[in-house]
C-alpha cells in the first residue's frame, strides 16, 4: 500500500530557508525519516500568516504562536495543529514546549555552585521570558542572595536588531554596579553579543570579571559572541520528534492524550564565557584567567608568580584558598577535561594531536598523565566514553 504524503505547513520556524536553526533541523532531520512529508508553506510568525494558513492545501501545521492575536487566529485553522513556542501559558492549541522554568533554575543552580553571590539579569520583552526569569531568580532568592535587573528595551523581541545608542548607555551604566567577579544570566541570546561587547566597553573581561550565561542558544547567535557562550541547552531533538510524532497522530485522526506537554532542557553547556570560578581575590582571578587563555602552551607557573611580584610558595597558598587546589592541579584538571571533551567528540585527530592541543609536549605525557587522573588511557576513554552530557568542572 502507498504511504500517503502528508503536506506540512509551517509558521514561525525557516524550513524552508538556508538557516542552521537547531529546532528547523530537528523538523527536517525526523520528517525524512518518515519519508512522507512534504513542506509546502514556511512562514514569519505573523497574525497574517496565521489567517494565510486558513487557505493554504495542507495535512497539518507546526507553529510558533507569539501572541493572543496569533492564538486566536491558530484557533481558527482547520487542520491539526501544533505550537512548539512557550509564549503564551495557554495557548488553547496542542502544545509541545520547552520547559523553561527548569531552564532557569538549572542556570541559577550552575552559577552557586562556581560561588558566585553577586548577579545580574537581562531581561526582554515577550511573553515567554517571565518562565525564563521565574525559576533563575527565585533559586537565587532561596540562598539568601539577590539579583539585579536590566530590563532591555528592543522594539521586536526574539528578532537580531541594534540596540539603539540610548539602551547602550543605559545598559553600560547599570552594568558597573555589578561589582566582579558577577554573574549575568541573559534571559535570551539574539543579543548576547553586543552586551558581550559593551561589558568588555565596561572594563569587565569575561570570566576572568563577569561571566555570562543564556537561557536557550541559537547556533546563528554563538558564531557571533566575542566570547563562546555558556547556555542552558533545550532539547531540540525530543522535542520535535514528539511534534512529528504527535502531529501524525492528529493527522490520522487519533485524538491527543496530552495536549500540552513540556520538555526539560538537556542541560547547561559551559563554554568559555563562564569557564573560571567566583573569585574574589583578583590576583588568583588574573591566574586563573592566564591559565585558562595559555591552556595549551608550555606554562611556568613561577614565572606567572613572578609576574605578579609573588614567589611562587604565596601564589600557591592563595590560589589554593581560593579554589581548593594549586595552579599545577587546577592546570593539569584542565588540560584532562580539554582532552575528554576532544576525545568525546570522536574526532579523527591523532592522539599526538589531542595531546599538543591540550598542553602536553607529546603523546606519552598525555598517555601517563591522563592514566594517573582517570585510571584509563585515553585510546580507552575514546573507545568508551559517548558524547559529553554534563559541563565541564573548572
Amino acid at each position: 500500500m502507498k504511504t500517503k504524503i502528508r503536506r506540512i505547513a509551517v509558521v514561525g520556524l525557516p524550513m524552508l530557508q538556508s538557516v542552521h536553526n537547531l529546532g528547523s533541523v530537528a523538523i527536517a532531520n525526523y520528517a525524512e525519516r518518515r519519508g512522507n512529508w512534504r513542506f509546502v508553506l514556511g512562514a514569519e510568525a505573523t497574525v497574517e500568516a496565521f489567517q494565510y494558513l486558513r487557505t493554504v492545501d495542507c495535512d497539518g501545521a507546526i507553529v510558533r504562536i507569539l501572541s493572543p492575536a496569533m492564538g486566536r487566529e491558530a484557533r481558527k485553522v482547520r487542520v491539526p495543529l501544533i505550537n512548539v513556542s512557550a509564549w503564551l501559558d495557554h495557548p488553547g492549541v496542542p502544545t509541545i514546549r520547552h520547559d523553561y522554568q527548569t531552564c532557569g533554575r538549572l542556570a541559577a543552580e550552575y552559577l552557586l555552585a562556581k560561588g558566585f553571590r553577586r548577579f545580574g539579569c537581562v531581561m526582554v520583552p515577550g511573553g515567554c521570558i517571565p518562565k525564563r526569569s521565574k525559576m533563575f531568580l527565585e533559586t537565587i532568592q532561596k540562598n539568601g542572595l539577590t539579583a539585579g535587573v536590566f530590563h532591555l528595551h528592543i522594539p521586536k523581541p526574539f528578532l537580531r536588531q541594534p540596540i539603539s545608542t540610548a539602551e547602550r548607555k543605559r545598559f553600560l551604566e547599570w552594568l558597573r554596579t555589578l561589582q566582579p567577579p558577577a554573574a549575568l544570566a541573559l534571559m535570551d541570546d539574539w543579543d548576547a553579543p553586543a552586551l558581550m561587547t559593551i561589558c568588555r566597553e565596561a572594563g569587565l573581561e569575561i570570566p576572568r570579571d563577569l561571566v555570562v550565561i543564556s537561557i536557550g542558544i541559537h547556533n546563528e547567535t554563538l558564531a557571533l559572541c566575542p566570547v563562546p557562550l555558556t547556555a542552558v541547552q533545550e532539547d531540540h531533538e525530543t522535542q520535535m520528534k514528539a511534534v512529528v510524532e504527535h502531529l501524525e497522530q492528529m493527522m490520522s485522526g487519533r485524538p491527543l492524550a496530552e495536549t500540552l506537554i513540556e520538555v526539560p532542557p538537556l542541560g547547561v553547556v559551559e563554554r568559555a564565557s563562564t569557564a573560571t570560578l567566583a573569585i574574589e581575590n583578583r590576583e588568583v582571578a588574573r591566574v586563573l584567567e592566564h591559565l585558562r587563555v595559555h591552556l595549551n602552551e608550555p606554562i611556568n607557573i613561577a614565572a606567572v608568580a613572578d609576574q605578579l611580584g609573588l614567589s611562587r610558595a604565596t601564589l600557591d597558598r592563595r590560589f589554593l584558598e581560593e579554589t581548593g587546589r594549586t595552579p599545577h592541579d587546577y592546570l593539569v584538571q584542565q588540560r584532562i577535561q580539554a582532552a575528554k571533551e576532544m576525545l568525546s567528540a570522536n574526532t579523527p585527530d591523532s592522539l599526538e594531536k589531542i595531546a599538543r592541543a591540550c598542553g602536553f609536549t607529546n603523546r606519552r605525557r598525555l598517555n601517563l598523565v591522563f592514566k594517573q587522573v582517570t585510571g584509563a588511557l585515553p585510546a580507552q576513554w575514546r573507545r568508551t566514553a559517548g558524547p559529553l552530557s554534563e559541563p565541564s568542572a573548572p
